[in-house]
């Protein structure tokens, strides 16, 4: 006899299911809890959190009602706690839902296999699945440990240790579930089915709950940073808090002219977007400096009126490298930052900054990026499950965990490049090898992502010596291009003297082109 917790939320279907599996797994012998159990009088917040503490399995009804319940919401963080402690096993199930979690939701139940129920289906096929779950003691693969020590949770495995270690196929895409490929270039939107959670994921949504943060999110191009703060700014939203966000790459040339006009045109978006009863115009007093101005325009107009949390996200600021006034620039971003310990209302204030690496490439001193304070997000490459997950969303073009790992070999878990090379396997139906044939063309698949590496490099000769020395001789004499080329995304290691290529892909191109 097992102790199950069934969460859902008091809607139909989902009350019908939720009573069903009440009923098909008592009459099994196991003792379930739904919370129309608890008896009149009994303080049922702390009953549902003894039930859920007691239970071996926690079964979730995921549908388009439920993953709006703060209550739902609220038991699967607990349940997760307790399954990060080996206590309980998390058996999700998706009530005709096929779309994205919210973002809390998602960083706790997308590694986690999930049953489909769809609208017309017999309940007993859902109930026959979850019995066979819990009587056979079943977890479900999970990946994305924050750290080492958590990668081995106690009956549970990674798809790779599930798959590579014994020699078993990897699991088959259920066509119903595949949706229509499209390539995906830029910022992935928020309901892709192809949108594959990181870590980084996590400690987003953590930043979003907190109050007073600078949060820098940092990477090389096409690693997902934009996509990420696409999801962090629909947190925000959810958490009905306003926010600013912007995209640097919309800024037209003539607002960053100077330093200020760029603040004045932030003036005039901060107004925008927090529909200030005061105007920018009236505000702004020209006998005092720029940044002076917009910093009290933020406190009076909006703080000072604003009692919630307020968000600032500025997208691509790696643009503003190339002007002469970046140092100011960043300089007022760090102030605003620092404001938070001297004046009150600045700790409702919240900053992410996301910018890439690759100015690296060419800026001469990487000590004039102002980024070294906040909370940094590094993004990080796919691993083998991760791979798996979207190869499988692909229709698995992948059929072996072997290419699974050649192909993560190859292009060394690079998210754009992976997402890119499924996608032409999928479609295309190429095999990997005649994939591996096109990958080093300049007009090949991945032509545009490796010529821009190669023009950055040409503006910098020196650099591209010390990569030259790297493929030559696996170490690099210079740390200050040994730290420039690892930011950027080239190359991986810890030392100058044991360094290498990111991935086969860039080790054959550039001994090609260096």
């Amino acid at each position: 006899m097992s102790r199950v917790f069934i969460s859902y939320r008091h809607v139909k279907p989902d009350d019908d299911l939720a009573s069903f599996l009440e009923k098909h797994l008592s009459s099994k012998g196991h003792q379930v809890f739904i919370d129309n159990q608890i008896l009149i009088g009994t303080k049922w917040v702390e009953e549902i959190e003894r039930q859920i503490r007691a239970a071996e399995h926690f079964v979730v009804l995921l549908s388009k009602d439920s993953i709006r319940s703060d209550m739902v919401r609220q038991e699967v963080k607990l349940a997760h706690e307790l399954m990060r402690q080996h206590q309980l096993t998390i058996l999700p199930i998706r009530v005709a839902f096929f779309g994205e979690l919210p973002l809390d939701l998602a960083s706790l139940l997308n590694p986690i296999q999930y049953a489909l129920w769809e609208q017309g289906a017999p309940f007993e096929t859902i109930g026959a699945q979850i019995l066979a779950a819990i009587e056979r003691a079943t977890a479900l693969p999970i990946s994305g440990k924050s750290n080492e020590e958590e990668a081995s949770v106690a009956g549970m495995q990674s798809l790779f240790e599930a798959t590579e270690a014994v020699g078993a196929p990897l699991p088959q895409a259920d066509p119903r579930l595949v949706p229509r490929l499209e390539l995906e270039t830029g910022t992935i939107k928020l309901d892709s089915p192809f949108y594959i959670r990181r870590q980084s994921d996590d400690e987003m949504l953590q930043q979003v709950s907190r109050i007073g943060t600078t949060t820098v999110v940092k990477g090389p191009r096409q690693m997902g940073k934009s996509s990420l703060l696409a999801r962090a700014m629909a947190a925000v939203q959810q958490n009905q808090q306003k926010a600013l966000y912007l995209d640097f790459q919309f800024v037209d040339s003539d607002q960053l002219t100077n330093l200020d006009s760029l603040l004045r045109y932030l003036c005039r978006k901060f107004a925008r977007a927090f529909k200030t009863a005061t105007k920018p115009d009236e505000f702004w007093d020209n006998s005092l400096g720029a940044k002076d101005n917009l910093t009290d325009f933020i406190e009076e107009a909006i703080l000072a009126e604003t009692p919630s949390p307020i968000w600032v996200l500025f997208d691509e600021a790696d643009r503003v490298f190339n002007f002469p006034y970046r140092d100011d620039f960043f300089a007022t971003l760090r102030g605003w930052h620092n404001l938070r310990a001297i004046r009150e209302h600045w700790r409702r204030f919240n900053l992410v900054i996301a910018h890439s690496t690759e100015p690296y490439l060419w800026i001469q001193d990487i000590n004039q990026s102002p980024f070294n304070v906040g909370y940094p997000i590094r993004l990080t490459d796919f691993n083998f499950d991760q791979v798996a997950e979207l190869n499988l969303k692909h229709g698995t073009p992948l059929k072996t965990s072997d290419e699974i790992q050649q192909l993560l070999i190859l292009l060394g878990g690079q998210p754009f490049l992976v997402r890119l090379a499924l996608y032409l396997l999928a479609t295309n139906r190429w095999s990997l090898a005649e994939l591996q044939n096109l990958m080093t063309d300049d007009f090949g698949p991945f032509g545009d992502h490796l010529r821009r590496f190669v023009w950055g490099l040409q503006r910098n000769p020196a650099l591209k010596e010390s990569l030259r020395q790297i493929l030559r001789h696996q170490k690099c004499d210079d740390e200050m291009h040994f730290l420039r080329l690892r930011a950027v995304g080239l190359i991986k290691g810890e030392a100058r003297d044991a360094v290498a290529m990111r991935c086969q892909l860039y080790e054959q191109y550039f001994k090609n082109h260096l």
